[in-house]
């Protein structure tokens, strides 16, 4: 299992190979740009391989060595392809970073990586890099150039990144951007934890042959980053609807009581477009679900508005003091409380001087998002324990019809539906 998860670091550059290439064939408004980061997904994730531990105890027979060679090489050309991304696209940046110039010291830098590695003598015995005099001088060399060129890289990338992004607005590009930048910033400090290889072979003239457990870790954290950054259009736009599906849910089900109570008054208003239970709907049912439910709500107001008794601000006023709330919770309560009172009088009968001027006051001119959220505080406020009974028994006082809750009376607050 162990030597399964050494691979994870090539997976994900693997992934991100495979995100560009998709790209590249469905098209893109900077095709160079794309290619330079699909190489570099595909370098990379030869390198991670390479470099894994179980490969290096492998090696080939003709020249162990050449494993990590050849996985060193692989990962500065990987490296290479960032700059030249940066330069491609257009962003601002040195005027000495120019094609030509990467071009050119990635050259030289690979080149010269190679040739003081295979004069080095090194020798390779139990996934470690042996090397002994003028030849430890020379890995250590090889190890110097290879962490240069790899800071080199990563800041001529993060630098022109990191100040594109500040410009931009909220939105997935700038998500994106960020989580780049923060892979970048991860890489920089795995490249500076190859100074620990350098200062090893000075010290004890050994080094691991391939990524040790925290190159590991680190190159893991930095590309699977990268990945995220990378596909960060889509991932975020699945959780937003996801997140909007959940909140079109909840507020759905929170309005369950006020809409039970005003649909077994008015069951009309109730509309019946034969769909399933909403926790099976997709985004746009579940949204126009909640939509349709604050419609009927609406309409069961306007039918209860006949039932309003005509004391109705002073039952609130009574209701208010026996249940207090907070400040900005009143309104709500108060709302809640004349429903209740409604409600109770729709029960008994008709009455001969509802009061048309009180105003069951959900926000006009607002968006359905807006009045579903204060439907939800009125809802709330509809299922404090003892509200209802309380308004019960004032209505029915007046009205002469007080009778004892436990005869069995229908709940006007209706059924809880699951």
């Amino acid at each position: 299992m162990s030597d399964l998860l050494a691979y994870l670091p090539a997976v994900a550059a693997l992934w991100l190979g495979c995100f560009e290439l998709r790209l590249l064939r469905n098209g893109s408004d900077s095709p160079y740009a794309v290619r330079c980061l699909c190489r570099f997904g595909f370098c990379m994730a030869a390198a991670m391989a390479l470099l894994a531990a179980p490969t290096m105890h492998v090696g080939w027979p003709w020249f162990p060595q050449s494993t990590h060679l050849l996985g060193r090489e692989m990962e500065m050309a990987a490296l290479a392809f960032l700059p030249l991304t940066v330069i491609e696209i257009g962003l601002p940046r040195p005027r000495l970073l120019t094609g030509r110039l990467h071009i050119g010291v990635t050259f030289s830098a690979i080149v010269l990586c190679a040739v003081l590695f295979l004069s080095s003598g090194v020798r390779i015995r139990h996934g470690s890099l042996l090397a002994e005099g003028t030849g430890a001088v020379l890995l250590a060399s090889s190890d110097t150039v290879f962490t240069g060129y790899s800071l080199w890289c990563l800041a001529a990338f993060l630098v022109p990144v990191h100040r594109f992004t500040r410009g931009l607005g909220p939105g997935a590009l700038r998500t994106g951007l960020r989580l780049i930048t923060a892979s970048v910033a991860v890489g920089l400090v795995w490249a500076l934890w190859g100074v620990s290889a350098i200062v090893t072979m000075a010290v004890d003239n050994r080094q691991s042959a391939g990524l040790d457990l925290v190159g590991r870790m680190l190159g893991l954290c930095c590309l699977v980053l990268g990945v995220l950054g990378a596909t960060a259009g889509g991932w975020l736009s699945a959780t937003t609807a996801v997140g909007r599906w959940l909140r079109a849910y909840r507020t759905y089900r929170a309005l369950e009581p006020l809409w039970s109570a005003l649909r077994a008054v008015s069951p009309g208003t109730a509309l019946h477009l034969g769909w399933p239970s909403v926790r099976l709907f997709s985004l746009h049912r579940s949204e126009f679900a909640l939509y349709r439910r604050v419609i009927e709500i609406r309409d069961g107001y306007l039918e209860l508005r006949s039932f309003v008794p005509p004391d109705a601000r002073a039952l609130a006023d009574a209701a208010l003091a026996r249940f207090p709330v907070p400040p900005a919770g009143r309104a709500a309560m108060a709302e809640a409380a004349v429903i209740a009172a409604a409600l109770e009088s729709a029960r008994i009968g008709p009455s001969a001087s509802g009061d048309q001027d009180v105003v069951l006051a959900y926000p006009v001119d607002c968006s359905v998002e807006e009045e579903a959220a204060w439907l939800v505080q009125v809802a709330e406020a509809f299922t404090v324990a003892g509200l209802v009974e309380h308004m019960r028994h004032r209505v029915g006082r007046q009205a002469g019809h007080v009778r004892p809750w436990a005869d069995g009376a229908p709940s006007t607050t209706g059924p809880r539906t699951g």
